[in-house]
């Protein structure tokens, strides 16, 4: 027989191969023998053991198999991502900003975003995937997201379309960008008021969810006075957790408004919710 009859026998005989081999494996060599090999294919089935054979039999049709199919055509090379000057939000920034996605206090997003839009830096092209799947069920957060991103969010979308992600925010409706929590008008005297329900023992966990907010609308600039009274406060086994709650998620304010102040130019502002704040944030 000649190289090209034993090369269209092995083609032509490769899935009826494939199907005796098929049949014998789901009910067991034991129960159905193993049928003599196709010519071509019996070099892979010499070894004594039936199981043994099967199986190398099995992985030469696999090969022969893989080794003749056809490469696909190659993908398009998607669009060089857009431009961006400018600078990318300090390290600490965005270490931080990765504890916010994992969950740490993550009802800060939304300030760290503006924060960082109003700082004149961007964030880290590697946390854009995880905000812009958070903003998928979220729409005023998507909106928030895209504006501090840039065209960049809509560049991702396009390039891995596998994330689900639209390249546009979503149409219609009354969706609204979102914005951290307005400021409480008096923040002197929210702290005071913060202070007072932990000595009337009124700062239950039950109290928590609205103490939490208070906390993240206070001025920057209190926090630290509100970080110095809590930490000074007697203990108590009633309100213990809900003041640890508290004065961590004040030290993670705290320190993240001090972080993106500290990126700034000594001799500029850092706006805030439409108030800037001079020099030192706490002073």
């Amino acid at each position: 027989m000649s190289a090209t009859e034993i090369h269209a026998s092995l083609c032509t005989s490769a899935a009826d191969e494939w199907t005796a081999l098929v049949a014998t494996a789901v009910v067991g060599t034991d129960r159905h023998p193993l049928p003599p090999a196709a010519l071509g294919w019996d070099v892979w089935g010499a070894h004594p053991d039936p199981a043994v054979a099967l199986l190398d039999r099995a992985v030469a049709i696999v090969a022969a198999r893989r080794a003749g199919t056809l490469a696909a055509p190659p993908l398009p090379t998607p669009p060089p991502a857009p431009t961006d000057h400018r600078p990318a939000c300090p390290p600490a920034c965005i270490a931080r900003l990765h504890r916010l996605l994992a969950g740490e206090h993550d009802e800060l997003l939304a300030e760290w975003l503006q924060l960082c839009a109003e700082s004149g830096t961007r964030p880290a092209w590697s946390a854009l995937p995880a905000l812009l799947l958070r903003g998928r069920r979220k729409p005023e957060f998507d909106l928030l997201v895209r504006h501090v991103a840039g065209a960049r969010a809509t560049w991702l979308a396009e390039a891995l379309p596998e994330l689900g992600i639209r390249p546009a925010p979503k149409a219609g409706g009354s969706v609204v960008m979102m914005q951290p929590p307005a400021r409480v008008p008096d923040s002197g005297a929210t702290v005071a008021a913060i202070v007072l329900s932990f000595h009337e023992r009124a700062a239950t966990w039950a109290a928590a969810p609205q103490l939490r907010h208070l906390v993240i609308s206070l001025e920057p600039r209190w926090l630290a006075a509100l970080i110095a009274d809590l930490a000074g406060l007697p203990f108590d086994d009633q309100s213990q957790r809900t003041r640890t709650e508290l004065l961590r998620l004040a030290e993670f304010r705290d320190a993240m408004v001090r972080e993106f102040h500290a990126s700034a130019p000594t001799d500029s502002t850092v706006p805030i919710d439409g108030e800037r704040v001079y020099g030192d944030p706490h002073g």
